[in-house]
């Protein structure tokens, strides 16, 4: 980074894409690339309207996103143009100041500077179009120690077909996301 430099890029932070089934996407991810599922966030976690798996594989970090109503922007999305990316993230130190810089050049703004939180942190988060309907994203991740962002929660890989467990054992809930914790009965986890 030069001194001139009025847009510092720490580099690439992921990329969102919008798919038909987030789940199978990520399944597919996993088995043919070898990318491993970090991250989950859907109506388990509290996000109603969509489902969203993060699959990491070195500094590659994917974001496979499914709307899970029929009048979504992601459903919509993947109906036009069927699984793509929506969203090329980038870290940069200051999302704020990125934001400006960008609306200053011309960018068109997407979602100005906010900042989201939760118990492991805060992360800033700003975005701008691109060309359609694509955005990038600034993402500044400073203040932030979680699995991904706020609203998700750390995820185990699915259990093989043909495996079971005992009811004792972590289960997976309907949208494939894995419970957290502890085991229960329930193979929910508190």
């Amino acid at each position: 980074m030069s001194s001139t430099d009025f847009m510092p890029i720490k580099g690439w932070d992921h990329l969102e894409l919008y798919v038909g089934n987030a789940k199978q996407s990520a399944y597919f991810y996993e088995h043919a690339f070898g990318f491993t599922r970090t991250a989950y966030a859907g109506p388990e976690t509290g996000i109603r309207d969509r489902a969203s798996y993060v699959l990491d594989q070195n500094d590659v970090r994917l974001v496979l996103t499914s709307g899970l109503r029929p009048d979504s922007e992601i459903t919509r999305f993947a109906c036009a143009h069927g699984d793509g990316v929506k969203d090329v993230a980038l870290t940069v130190p200051d999302a704020t100041e990125a934001y400006r810089q960008a609306v200053q050049r011309g960018a068109r703004s997407v979602s100005e500077p906010h900042w989201v939180e939760d118990d492991y942190g805060r992360v800033e988060l700003a975005s701008i179009a691109t060309y359609g309907e694509n955005i990038h994203t600034f993402v500044n991740r400073g203040d932030y120690a979680g699995p991904y962002l706020p609203g998700y929660r750390t995820a185990r890989p699915p259990r093989e077909s043909g495996s079971r467990t005992s009811t004792t054992s972590s289960a997976t809930s309907s949208s494939g996301a894995w419970s957290t914790g502890s085991s229960s009965t329930s193979g929910r986890s508190g």
